[in-house]
This record gives structure tokens, C-alpha cells and sequence, in this order.
């Protein structure tokens, strides 16, 4: 196996995950010739960039934004990106962690997220969940599903499902009261809020 120059191989991933399929890591190693290392470092640089998603435990697609750059034939260097020369910083708050469960599961109901993202504190953790997806669904990034299951208390009509709608990257979109916005980092810009 030949050592590749920075950049070899997230462009060589990009174009291997050109056609669309969703392919596993073992299948991108023997393919491209590449190291697991190699594989995984070049797919967090992609995942970084919002050109690559996971569909599943070790299998990667690309996204809307990947696949025009694939076309493009845009070749992938390492380093620092954005104006600022920094790759923005992802803070493990519940928030965040909710917000990636969202983008894992695009189909969840509250009780999902919470026990994806949630670190033992089920009844704050719950309320802020519901709070989260309230102000994501009033900024158009959720939509609401028909109830999917009867719970268990007596008369319950079941849990409410969600699906994500807009999945505009990586980074969570965080509410801004005093603007009734949602702040989106990966599109740099304040999404309104019809009702928060």
C-alpha cells in the first residue's frame, strides 16, 4: 500500500461515493487501497465539511452538498477552513448530541433522542428535548409524523414521532430568544421562528 499525499484520500472517498451507494468502511478500504486510518481521517474531514453522512453503524453516504462537489471534481486539502482559517468547535452539550441522534435516526420520537443523547438525567433531559424540537419545528427543521405507538398510561392516544426535514449539517441549530431565531452555524445565518 503506498502512502498518500494530505488530501489523496478524502478526494479519492469523495469520488469513490460519487455514485450514490452507501458504502461500508471495509468495503472503502478494499477499494481504494486505503488503511482504516486512512479511511476514517478522510471521512471526518468530509463529515466536517458537511459532505458525508452516516447511514448506519460504519456506513457512509454522501450528502446533497457532497455530490455537487463529487461532480465538480473538487479536490479535498487538509487544514483549517472557513474565513476565520478554524474548524468550528463542537461542544458535547445535550443539545448537540440530540441534534446528531435527529440526524442518525430522521424518524424519532422524544423518548429516542433522550435515551441517544441523554447522560442519566431522563426528567430535565426530556423537557429539554421537547423544548428543543419545539423551537426546530417552528423554525421548519422538523416536521410532526402521526403517533406511532399507544403509550402506557390509560386513555394515551401514543407518542408523538418526528422527522427531520431539514438537515442543514454537523452543527446543532441553537434558539436565540431575544430574535425568536434558530442560529444555524452550518449555513451561517438566523433561521426564524413562525412560533416559539
Amino acid at each position: 500500500m503506498t502512502p498518500k499525499k494530505p488530501g489523496t484520500a478524502p478526494t479519492m472517498l469523495l469520488q469513490a461515493l460519487k455514485a450514490g451507494s452507501c458504502l461500508t468502511v471495509d468495503q472503502l478500504i478494499e477499494e481504494l487501497d486505503l488503511t482504516r486510518r486512512q479511511v476514517s481521517n478522510a471521512a471526518t474531514l468530509l463529515l466536517r465539511r458537511n459532505y458525508l453522512e452516516r447511514m448506519g453503524a460504519g456506513c457512509y453516504q454522501l450528502t446533497p452538498a457532497g455530490r455537487v462537489a463529487a461532480e465538480s471534481g473538487e479536490v479535498i486539502t487538509s487544514g483549517p477552513k472557513g474565513p476565520t482559517g478554524k474548524v468550528p468547535q463542537h461542544r458535547d452539550t445535550f443539545r448537540e448530541r440530540a441534534w446528531r441522534a435527529m440526524r442518525v435516526r430522521h424518524r424519532f420520537t422524544i423518548g429516542e433522542i433522550v435515551a441517544d443523547a441523554g447522560r442519566g438525567k431522563e426528567k430535565s433531559d426530556r423537557q429539554n428535548a421537547m423544548r428543543y424540537a419545539r423551537y426546530l419545528r417552528a423554525a421548519g427543521y422538523l416536521g410532526e409524523l402521526p403517533r406511532r405507538q399507544r403509550g402506557t398510561a390509560p386513555g394515551s392516544n401514543g407518542f408523538k414521532q418526528f422527522v427531520l426535514i431539514r438537515n442543514t449539517g454537523p452543527r446543532a441549530p441553537v434558539f436565540r430568544a431575544g430574535k425568536a431565531t434558530m442560529h444555524d452555524f452550518n449555513l451561517g445565518e438566523d433561521v426564524p421562528c413562525a412560533q416559539a
